[in-house]
């Protein structure tokens, strides 16, 4: 019998054993039949961590290998017996169902239990009680608990804060409770193309990794260049983080599930701030600083790639329809992807999509829009308005995202079609939510008609102003966002009285 690893490659398995390309597949891993996808993903993949992301047991895995003539150098016991299986299930409790009264009884514990590590208690003693209790929650469960522990009035801030002290209590225990269908994993799929990126992520914090450990010791400046080379490719996890805020969350605030998103967006917040403190620490060769800094960052992306995959994909992944995963990939190319690009467009067999985010209006009987100075149809309002050089976007009297432009060029502000109709508390990181709240109610109540900030960003110098926008009865309707670049107007001189 032929000896495997788990921490081969799958790509080194392959390259060896060419039969158990098939072997591998037949357990889930279908877009192993892509050789781009061997030659990239399964170069610095083991078969180890393939199965964990793929939620494959490891008695299945040694099962099936056996049959066709491999053993698994670290799985030598015999795969679980059914029976076995079934009583390892009982002793978890399996998974409550919704309503129950066991469901609401793990509810109240788990409550208790991070509320109590939110008191200051000891965690030693608050992780014992845990596993008198549990062998294992769900994603759905820790889900329902963060809402559950917001209605009870602790904010999204204090339970980001303890995120990986929640995590860590856990640890190993979270339910890998959930599937993907054939469908989810074809390349390009928003399921697939989020998994690479981490993939992708952790190696190039490898590289980093060691490079610096070198760089530490040596000083040499070749191997700092190279560090920051692999800083910028590192950087493009900011669109990985924005997919989720911008294309996710919002289908999943639609589906009630608010809290999670709070939280896993604050903590987004605090990786992109503690990757920007380690870039300026290297530039300045804060050699003291440096390892910790970076061994913080590293951490915590690690821990939200764990968060992504074992807490955030359950939750989702069985009440997200084909068409939001449609929406989610066609927002993705909008935003754009993180290191890696998908080996292909995912396009499902299936008949037109339906539209999940929008009513369609119907025009035809009056193409006209009428106003006090004129008239124009909506194709031609749309058009002007996409021409304005300004990002506008209008949000109602009940803070709900009504309207953006859209002239196909990138935004200082991402917005996606999923905005539309969402809560726009919503479209903000749990840090900003103080300053918004306080600027639309002032808005509202008449204490200012508008608002203005301007700042440096992505290489420009922005102005952004909030405009209340009233009735004729002096009521308010809603209010104006609109952003510009105004470092060309600045930079005016002299004057321009004919045509270029």
């Amino acid at each position: 019998m032929k000896e495997i690893s788990l921490n081969d490659t799958v790509y080194n398995l392959v390259k060896q054993y060419p039969e158990i390309r098939e072997v591998i597949i037949s357990l889930g891993f279908e877009p192993l039949r892509s050789d781009k996808m061997l030659n990239t993903a399964g170069r610095i993949m083991t078969i180890g961590k393939a199965l964990k992301r793929n939620d494959v047991p490891e008695d299945a895995f040694v099962e099936t290998l056996a049959k066709n003539g491999f053993s698994v150098k670290e799985l030598t016991s015999a795969a679980v017996a059914p029976s076995e299986a079934a009583e390892t299930a009982a002793l978890t409790g399996g998974i409550a169902r919704m309503g129950s009264t066991e469901f609401q009884e793990r509810q109240d514990i788990l409550q208790s239990l991070i509320l109590r590590l939110h008191k200051g208690e000891d965690w030693d003693a608050v992780q014992a009680d845990f596993k008198k209790h549990f062998t294992g929650v769900s994603a759905y469960e820790i889900s329902v608990m963060e809402q559950g522990l917001m209605g009870k009035g602790i904010d999204a801030e204090d339970i980001q804060r303890l995120c990986n002290v929640h995590a860590s209590l856990f640890g190993g225990s979270i339910e890998a409770v959930y599937t993907t269908s054939a469908e989810q994993q074809h390349a390009g799929h928003p399921i697939q193309v989020l998994k690479l990126e981490n993939l992708a992520i952790e190696n190039t914090l490898e590289k980093v990794s060691k490079l610096l450990a070198v760089y530490l010791e040596t000083k040499e400046p070749s191997l700092k260049a190279g560090i920051q080379k692999q800083l910028a490719l590192l950087g493009e996890f900011d669109k990985h983080y924005a997919r989720k805020e911008y294309a996710i969350f919002p289908i999943m605030e639609n589906k009630g599930i608010t809290a999670p998103p709070k939280v896993m967006w604050g903590v987004d917040d605090d990786i992109r701030a503690m990757y920007k403190d380690f870039k300026t620490l290297l530039q300045n060769e804060d050699f003291a600083a440096i390892p910790k800094a970076f061994s913080d960052l590293k951490y915590e992306m690690t821990e939200m790639i764990t968060k992504e995959e074992d807490i955030l994909l359950p939750m989702i992944i069985d009440i997200f329809n084909e068409d939001h995963w449609l929406q989610i990939a066609k927002e993705s190319e909008e935003i754009g992807y993180c290191i890696v690009k998908p080996e292909a467009k995912w396009v499902p067999e299936r008949s037109i999509p339906e539209d999940v985010s929008h009513e369609t209006l119907t025009t035809e009987a009056n193409p006209y829009i009428t106003f006090q100075t004129g008239h124009l149809t909506p194709h031609q309002l749309e058009k002007m308005l996409n021409n304005i050089p300004l990002e506008l976007t209008f949000v109602d009297a009940d803070n709900i995202v009504r309207y953006y432009n859209d002239n196909g060029e990138e935004k200082f502000f991402k917005r996606t079609s999923s905005a539309i109709g969402r809560d726009v508390m919503n479209c903000h990181p749990p840090k900003s939510l103080p300053i918004v709240t306080k600027l639309l109610a002032d808005l509202k109540s008449g204490a200012k008609e508008s608002e203005s900030m301007w700042f440096r960003a992505m290489g420009k110098f922005i102005m952004v102003t909030y405009r209340a926008v009233r009735d004729d009865d002096g009521s308010y309707m809603g209010t104006l966002e609109y952003v510009q670049d105004i470092q060309p107007i600045i930079d005016l001189d002299g004057e321009k009285r004919t045509l270029s």
